[in-house]
């Protein structure tokens, strides 16, 4: 190097030892991560010819050593420009006084990229487990339960729109998240419950029972019928090589067309790292998804109640999984009740333990253009997605008969004022651990905006 950044005698090949060094030390601290190549790179020739190799890669980690002066202002590092382009997971690793300019701002709205500054290699760490995330994802398949023949008094008001779950819609998602979708009818799970053994429901429901603080309002026979309805949702997945479940269950509760409510199924789905949501609500399960990749652990999905007494928000379900902390943790304690709203079959009401949460939600945004009066959409567009991750503190268990059977109690991050004005009923998601950093990382990977808000801004 003639003249240039860190300084005049820099020592590249050494440098790049000292840092493999320190990857692969990296390396054996990390679950399910390995780096390889190891490819010095020192001009565009060297990026053209090493890009045929990397097709087959999850991602990137580049780390640009040393800068010239004489490079151009614009695009002092074009191999960083070739490998953005290949519109994988990168990062860009620079320590300060490696480069004068890193290219961030450029690169991260090219490309799928997040650009560390540190002098700490351990810094790159929440985005390693991003990327990892989002290769993950991948290879998520869901099965969908829903109906479009029933009626229409009975279908929950938030799914009255069949075009949630239309061909584009999934399309949409394959391209961004990398998830699929094999949707079937009650009827098959209907099927499926008939073909169930009662003496395999009685191993699951003793089981189950016999792990519980007690039963309030079911009986053993309740909890034998929604264990039987577990194992029939467990058989489909099999069946239809899926590894994530949701169900519109408010409908088919209303119309009282399953045998047994699938609360406890997605409770205990959920604790076997199978991701599972209620009322056929994607979007949420899309948003567990990315908390059980990212964190490696069951999320809890609820509808959130603000209480500006107590300046809390409580997140509310019927469905919660039990082993919060971590798939091989212990479970927390449970008392086994009835459905809230239906006051019948079975739900888990969980105390939830004290601690540090991340809440997060993803929501799509679109701009509708219509005709009024009376109001008439005549064409949407779709805007994109937003993921909202928050840090907070979850408070404890709320013990209260009104609303869903577990209640969360989480502090407000932000104004009650802000919150309510920019709340639209949405479900909200709980994971135990401060993973804004990791979800920061995955939303710039998958080109999606990041929100570090409870609320998504409209105005």
């Amino acid at each position: 190097m003639d003249a240039g950044w860190p300084h005049h005698l820099f020592d590249i090949d050494s440098e790049a030892e000292r840092l493999k060094g320190e990857l692969l030390k990296l390396q054996k601290k990390l679950k399910n991560i390995e780096f390889y190549g190891w490819d010095l790179v020192t001009s565009e020739f060297d990026a053209e010819r090493l890009l045929p190799e990397l097709e087959d890669a999850d991602g990137l980690l580049t780390i640009p050593l040393t800068q010239e002066f004489a490079d151009s202002n614009l695009t002092p590092h074009p191999p960083l420009i070739q490998f953005a382009d290949l519109n994988k997971p990168m990062i860009v690793y620079s320590k300060p006084f490696s480069t004068y300019w890193d290219m961030g701002s450029v690169l991260s709205r090219m490309g799928k990229v997040v650009v560390i500054n540190s002098n700490r290699i351990e810094d790159i760490i929440p985005a390693l487990e991003a990327m990892r995330a989002v290769a993950r994802m991948k290879s998520i398949r869901v099965l969908l339960v829903k109906d479009y023949e029933y009626p229409r008094e009975y279908v929950d008001p938030r799914l009255r729109d069949s075009r949630w779950t239309g061909p584009s819609y999934f399309r949409r998602v394959k391209e961004i998240f990398g998830i699929e979708f094999k949707r079937i009818t009650s009827k098959e799970l209907v099927e499926a419950y008939n073909n169930v053994q009662v003496r395999d429901a009685e191993k699951i429901a003793d089981e189950v029972i016999s792990k519980s603080k007690g039963l309030k309002e079911p009986s053993r026979d309740d909890v034998l019928k929604a264990a039987r309805m577990y194992l029939a949702i467990k058989d489909l997945l099999n069946k239809h090589d899926c590894n994530a479940f949701t169900i519109d269950c408010l409908s088919y509760i209303r119309a009282r067309m399953l045998p047994a409510s699938p609360c406890l199924a997605i409770s205990k789905l959920n604790d076997e790292g199978i991701p599972s949501a209620c009322e056929a609500d994607v979007d949420a399960l899309i948003t567990m998804i990315i908390g059980h990749v990212v964190a490696e652990r069951p999320v809890y999905m609820g509808d959130p109640v603000l209480d500006e007494e107590k300046n809390v928000v409580i997140i509310a379900h019927c469905t919660s999984a039990t082993k919060m902390l971590g798939y091989d943790e212990e479970p927390f304690p449970y008392l086994i009740r009835t459905h809230t709203e239906s006051w019948r079959d079975v739900g888990f009401e969980v105390e939830m333990s004290p601690g540090e949460v991340t809440v997060l939600k993803l929501i799509g945004t679109c701009t509708v253009k219509a005709i009024s009066y009376v109001f008439t959409p005549i064409s949407t567009r779709f805007d994109g997605y937003n993921l909202l991750a928050v840090k907070t503190d979850l408070l404890g268990s709320l013990k209260h008969e009104w609303g869903c059977r577990t209640k969360a109690v989480l502090k407000l991050v932000g104004d009650p004022e802000e919150f309510k004005r920019n709340f639209y009923c949405e479900h909200k998601v709980i994971c135990y651990g401060d993973w804004v950093k990791q979800l920061n990382a995955l939303a710039q990977f998958l080109k999606i905006r990041f929100v570090n808000k409870l609320y998504l801004p409209i105005d």
